[in-house]
């Protein structure tokens, strides 16, 4: 790593994987909106959301080798370092079950703020930019992605939401969706305009994609293949440029390392469908789960953009 304000492409081991996730990322939206457009998801909209939580579960299973690469940590502090991000989980799970409203709420906020802020530094990283603090950007790119399609699909989610918070209807205020797509929509589109007047023709392009999913795809595939195939992916991209050996081994360390992690959630996926009611009862199972696991994965992922910034990769 070098500290650097030059712009350059990222090299060696870590210019594959890049290319590789936003290659991959671009084709698996473009395939779901084009699907959409040509015959229409129909009954089948959940398959793209299911396959999407499910590919998405090894790219938070490998928070645990980060202090030993960033701070050069040995046992024991990364079996407590380990102990606490479980603690962390256990207290959010805990908040869901007591205060589901509020804990729903801060987690709907915490996911907005973690998909743009990791949108914006792969860009960063993908152009050998510095990582740099973009809070209005992050914010478009988070609401755009998540918030639209909580928005458009504020009747389906209805049952989930009802699920997760008992007596309260799952409905969303007609107001608040009426906001969502009147700001976040354009505001997508003004981010995307002005990527392009900027010169950055890949990533107004890719703000252009992602605004036709969110507004075509059906809400729940849109989610999906955006958190597992966009987000996901990119996240691993910036995992193996992380990893200290910078070499072409460090995929295969990645995927040792989020083995085991991911076996243990798909096991616990497994027994909550078949103790659920289809996949809508799965999903507002896992909810309360995945946002446990959000709040230190995104902790995690926040201090390394705070520890990258100013930081290329050459």
């Amino acid at each position: 790593m070098v500290l650097t304000g030059a712009r350059h492409r990222p090299a060696g081991p870590v210019a594959g994987p890049v290319r590789v996730a936003t290659a991959f990322s671009l084709g698996a939206v473009v395939a779901v909106v084009a699907v959409e457009l040509a015959v229409g998801w129909g009954d089948l909209a959940w398959v793209p959301l299911v396959a999407g939580l499910l590919l998405g579960l090894p790219h938070g299973a490998v928070d645990h080798p980060v202090p030993a690469h960033r701070l050069g940590w040995r046992l024991p502090r990364t079996a407590l370092f380990a102990l606490g991000y479980a603690v962390v989980a256990v207290l959010a799970w805990l908040a869901f079950r007591a205060a589901p409203v509020p804990a729903l709420l801060v987690f709907v906020a915490l996911s907005v703020r973690h998909f743009g802020t990791g949108e914006a530094a792969f860009a960063d990283l993908r152009a050998g930019r510095p990582v740099r603090r973009q809070a209005t950007a992050s914010l478009v790119l988070g609401s755009l992605v998540l918030l639209v399609p909580l928005a458009r699909g504020a009747h389906e989610a209805a049952p989930v939401l009802a699920a997760v918070v008992p007596g309260g209807g799952g409905t969303v205020p007609a107001a608040v969706v009426t906001v969502v797509l009147a700001v976040v929509a354009p505001a997508g589109a003004a981010l995307a305009v002005e990527r392009l007047l900027a010169g950055r023709w890949l990533e107004a392009a890719e703000v252009a994609v992602l605004l036709a999913l969110v507004l075509l795809a059906p809400p729940f595939a849109a989610f999906g293949v955006w958190f597992g195939c966009w987000h996901s992916v990119r996240h691993v991209a910036r995992a193996v440029a992380d990893d200290p050996g910078d070499d072409p081994d460090a995929l295969r360390r990645f995927a040792v390392a989020a083995a085991l992690p991911t076996a243990a959630v798909l096991a616990v996926g497994a027994l909550l469908w078949s103790a659920g009611d289809g996949w809508t009862g799965l999903v507002a199972t896992a909810l309360p789960l995945l946002a446990a696991l959000t709040l230190p994965h995104a902790l995690v992922v926040a201090w390394l953009d705070r520890t990258r910034t100013g930081v290329t990769l050459g």
